[in-house]
């Protein structure tokens, strides 16, 4: 009986496991190969390898359904749910970035955002001031520079920048699904998508800022402020 009962065990493990390897590939991450000229993509729906061929890649990242490569010259992304490369050519690219479904690629003046659900690229026009970094959510994008910051609406299609602060006055940024936040050693500004436009918020001495969907809490010394972009109206309690 004990045999048997092992026999069972080891039969429904091996089961198990089975299902779960056929199980995976539709939900696994993509995966990338990368050789001198050749990029390789693992379509976990396909079961099978998308391959880029004559690029010479300088940078790539993956996540979930996307994966995102670049080089000196060119960016392109490949969408396990269309089956596609879409390049964004003639594009210097320093840095990229991936959510859910975005793709960001950027350099010291201009940035270009692949929108999965679209299916296309949108590009920036040119900044006039170096950019030094980018935050990506599944739903907004912001990069931040020496003279200011720069949001994408994906609603609007729209870059837009806001140089409230001054130069190389701006500390930290985060975009979220519907609020991006910027601030300095004294003020605040958001981005809010409900109304697209600019919220700011002056002499607070912010600290630290967490975004949960449609709220925003900043933090000072002693005050927590909140901002809510269902009533568009700001509340605050003692820390």
């Amino acid at each position: 009986m004990n045999t048997l009962k092992r026999i069972s065990l080891g039969l429904s493990a091996v089961l198990c496991i089975l299902l779960i390897a056929t199980a995976l590939p539709v939900f696994a991450e993509v995966q990338v190969f990368i050789d001198a000229h050749t990029v390789r993509v693992y379509d976990p729906v396909l079961k099978r390898q998308s391959i880029l061929n004559d690029f010479r890649t300088s940078g790539y990242r993956v996540h979930n359904h996307l994966a995102l490569v670049w080089s000196e010259d060119a960016a392109w992304v490949y969408d396990v749910r269309t089956q596609q490369w879409l390049s964004e050519s003639d594009f210097r690219t320093l840095l990229g970035s991936l959510s859910d479904e975005y793709a960001l690629v950027w350099n010291e003046n201009e940035a270009s955002i692949f929108d999965a659900k679209k299916q296309e690229w949108i590009r920036s026009d040119y900044i006039p001031w170096k950019l030094t970094g980018a935050s990506l959510s599944r739903g907004m994008t912001i990069l931040t520079g020496e003279e200011g910051l720069v949001v994408y609406d994906p609603v609007l299609k729209k870059w837009l920048s806001s140089q409230f602060f001054p130069y190389g006055a701006l500390k930290k940024a985060q975009a979220g699904d519907v609020l991006a936040a910027a601030w300095s050693d004294n003020d605040l500004v958001l981005y809010d998508m409900t109304i697209h436009d600019w919220v700011v918020k002056e002499g607070i001495s912010p600290q630290a800022c967490i975004i949960d969907g449609y709220k925003a809490s900043i933090f000072t010394a002693d005050t927590v402020y909140t901002y809510d972009a269902v009533s568009h109206r700001w509340s605050s309690k003692n820390r």
